[in-house]
């Protein structure tokens, strides 16, 4: 969703800029930005995402500037997923700076002459998908950035593309970490709950999956599962809640009809020649510190040697 913006700047005189303000007072309009506002039902039904990305659009943009909307604010242009909130500032790439400055709205991440490579998206300089990919990466929470790593690759972003434009950045640790999750990243994932699952299962040394095996079925189609681990015979599913609360994938079911299918599903997957245990997995399982573990290893998955320490030290970092 674009989110339809109301400015009183150059151009509104001052009567019809003084009506809007006095609906933004009657809570009709939304003030997203010092002289710009947003209908009040609209963003209100708009996901963080698209909030941000209307807050972006409504900073006044000086030509010239050298600025180009970078990292989590260029995640929301590009309309890839993410986690959690997106935060009140716009950040920013400042090739001119060579160190990083916070200033009402916009936070700038100096890059000491280094001009990223861009593209205009709602009229605004921002960072190209690898080099949106590649910031992330080095400077996000891990699960954030697989989930963005694991879209790009979904658009066609291929992995040596973001090798390349790693191999001149950060620092070293910095880049050791980023070229992890660039390795483990797989366009197979088609949720960000598959993203963190699969990049949870990596921390804790499981065997890699093969992501969306498909299963042959008694009527001569194929089954797909999110997860499949052929060294244990194990399918793994991630349960989000939106096939059972979103209309759109219930398809005129009821989500207690959704339930009954899906547990018919998976007894028919039980059934498969090699399948020898099932589990799934839900956002509180996946999340640092969540109950992945449990599940992976009550369903057949072996773990590495490290798992815990490794797993505690996941849960150390805030998301």
């Amino acid at each position: 969703m674009c989110i339809e913006l109301v400015s009183t700047g150059a151009g509104m005189d001052a009567a019809s800029a003084a009506q809007v303000r006095r609906s933004a007072d009657r809570g009709v309009l939304v003030r997203v930005r010092r002289g710009h506002f947003a209908d009040a039902t609209q963003w209100n039904g708009a996901s963080a995402r698209d909030r941000h990305a209307a807050l972006v659009r409504a900073v006044d943009w000086l030509p010239g500037s050298g600025l180009v909307v970078s990292h989590r604010s260029a995640v929301a242009l590009h309309g890839l997923p993410w986690i959690g909130a997106f935060g009140d500032h716009v950040i920013v790439t400042d090739p001119s700076r060579d160190r990083g400055q916070s200033k009402g709205v916009i936070r700038r991440v100096g890059t000491a002459g280094r001009i990223p490579d861009m593209v205009l998206l709602s009229g605004v300089a921002t960072t190209s998908l690898v080099v949106t990919a590649v910031d992330v990466a080095l400077s996000e929470h891990p699960w954030r950035a697989i989930v963005v790593l694991d879209a790009v690759l979904r658009r066609g972003i291929t992995r040596a593309a973001l090798c390349a434009e790693l191999a001149s950045r950060g620092a070293a640790r910095a880049r050791r970490r980023a070229a992890e999750l660039i390795e483990v990243a797989d366009a197979g994932a088609e949720s960000p709950g598959e993203s963190i699952t699969r990049w949870g299962a990596h921390v804790l040394g499981a065997p890699e999956p093969v992501l969306q095996h498909a299963f042959d079925t008694e009527w001569g189609g194929q089954e797909r599962v999110d997860f499949w681990f052929p060294a244990s015979g194990t399918v793994i599913e991630f349960d989000g809640d939106v096939k059972y609360l979103d209309p759109r994938l219930r398809k005129g079911r009821s989500p207690d009809e959704v339930v009954v299918e899906e547990k018919r599903r998976e007894d028919s997957l039980r059934r498969k020649p090699g399948v020898m245990h099932f589990g799934r997995v839900v956002w509180a399982d996946a999340m640092p510190g969540g109950q992945l573990p449990r599940r992976l290893h009550d369903a057949g998955v072996a773990l590495g040697p490290n798992w815990a320490g490794a797993w505690r030290a996941a849960a150390l970092r805030a998301l």
